[in-house]
């Protein structure tokens, strides 16, 4: 079966170029017909993700118009592709009448891969917003009611996809995001007596529930050190600097965090995703704590069952945060990786989705 996955970008992203790219490497380490490639604009980017990227130019300058012509030139090139194409995997675009218009007009069966619920996400936008949740009812229902199937990163985007385009019957597949896994050893510098903890993003916004965690911390005068890695806004920034057991890090490099991992008994995952109308989450951030052996502590549910002991799911409260730490902390970091990895390799992941398109397609 020859899949091909794609994704239109008019900017680089660094978090969806650098996940599909571990998906094309790990699609070449298992040895199965399926590739991946990004369609965008000329543009500079990573030298080692250019396998990955068909470049194209942008003729028109009128933001309109590159709109349009953006979408109409990835529908063509993937049209180009189909004879050597058994199926298509398009990474969804919202409010898309070109990506209708391609599922009508294509022979071959088209799964589309969902990474949100785009309606209610829309809705948070004000007026704007509004106006492209109705276009997103429109037209996205239309395109979800034509295509093969439905992918999603967690079982609640798969049902809403269903349940919003009014097709529940419809072939759905959980695809959670996955991480390329280093079977190394993991330094381990933990404190026995004082418990340190990871929190981690790119960028702290409000569904994250940062200010959440602070608010918390006031509450609590336990002697703990949570080290905050990423850009924060200024109220929150204003807030953490009243407080000596945070550690403020702003933004480091991957290394950078997997030193400061080393020394913490467990990380923090995302407690707000109710801001943004979600319950599930299936995020590269717990993935990547869980590769580096730490236990994790979130306010959502994600793939782990509840027998996975190192994933706890609970509302958002110090006491409970290190009754969890204290229950971890003697536990090999490797133990926590090795039980994971069947939850978070992307190897594994992909191999199980790919068995499962060509059992169901």
């Amino acid at each position: 079966m020859r899949v091909l996955h794609t994704a239109l970008l008019q900017y680089y992203s660094s978090g969806v170029v650098s996940q599909m790219y571990s998906e094309y490497l790990a699609a070449k380490n298992l040895g199965i017909d399926y590739d991946v490639k990004i369609f965008m604009p000329q543009q500079d980017i990573p030298e080692k993700y250019k396998e990955i990227i068909e470049f194209f130019q942008i003729e028109n300058s009128m933001k309109v118009k590159v709109w349009v012509e953006i979408r109409k030139k990835y529908y063509e090139w993937l049209l180009s592709k189909k004879d050597n194409v058994d199926i298509f995997l398009l990474r969804y675009i919202m409010y898309d009448p070109y990506q209708y218009l391609f599922i009508r007009n294509n022979n071959k069966k088209v799964l589309l891969v969902h990474h949100t619920l785009e309606i209610p996400e829309l809705r948070l936008n004000g007026f704007k917003g509004r106006i492209q949740s109705l276009l997103e009812s429109f037209w996205g229902n239309k395109s979800i009611k034509l295509s093969y199937g439905i992918v999603g990163v967690t079982n609640e985007i798969v049902n809403y996809e269903r349940q919003r385009a009014g097709c529940c019957n419809k072939l759905g597949i959980v695809y959670p995001n996955g991480i390329a896994l280093k079977k190394i050893d993991i330094l381990d510098l933990r404190d026995p007596n004082i418990p340190e903890i990871l929190f981690v993003a790119s960028y702290f916004y409000d569904w994250h529930g940062l200010d959440l965690l602070i608010k918390e911390m006031k509450k609590s005068e336990q002697n703990i050190i949570i080290h905050i890695v990423g850009s924060v806004k200024d109220s929150d920034l204003e807030n953490l600097n009243k407080d000596k057991r945070f550690i403020i890090h702003s933004s480091l490099s991957h290394d950078e965090i997997e030193k400061i991992s080393a020394r913490c008994w467990v990380a923090l995952g995302s407690f707000a995703l109710f801001r943004k109308n979600i319950q599930e989450g299936s995020t590269l951030k717990v993935r990547e704590y869980l590769s580096n052996g730490l236990p994790v502590f979130s306010g959502h549910k994600d793939v782990f069952p509840e027998s996975f002991e190192f994933y706890k799911n609970e509302s958002l409260n110090i006491e409970s945060i290190l009754e969890f730490a204290y229950k971890m902390r003697t536990i090999d970091k490797v133990e926590v990786r090795n039980q994971a990895e069947n939850y978070i390799s992307k190897e594994i992941l992909l191999k199980e989705f790919y068995d499962k398109i060509c059992k169901d397609i």
